[in-house]
């Protein structure tokens, strides 16, 4: 999320209505762009291996 969004995100009061549509809006928001993402992309993006930890 960009720095507008969580800066107006933290303006707002957890009692406030308004909240709840901003944080809906954000989450709508991430869903679109990972929907644009090409598929060559998705396929691309590096991943971090985990390596477990020995067992002594």
């Amino acid at each position: 999320m960009d720095d507008k969004f969580i800066k107006e995100l933290h303006k707002l009061k957890h009692e406030d209505e308004m909240r709840s549509k901003v944080l809906l809006y954000g989450v709508n928001r991430i869903l679109a762009e990972k929907r644009k993402e090409s598929m060559l992309h998705k396929l691309f993006k590096s991943k971090k291996k985990t390596i477990a930890a020995k067992w002594n």
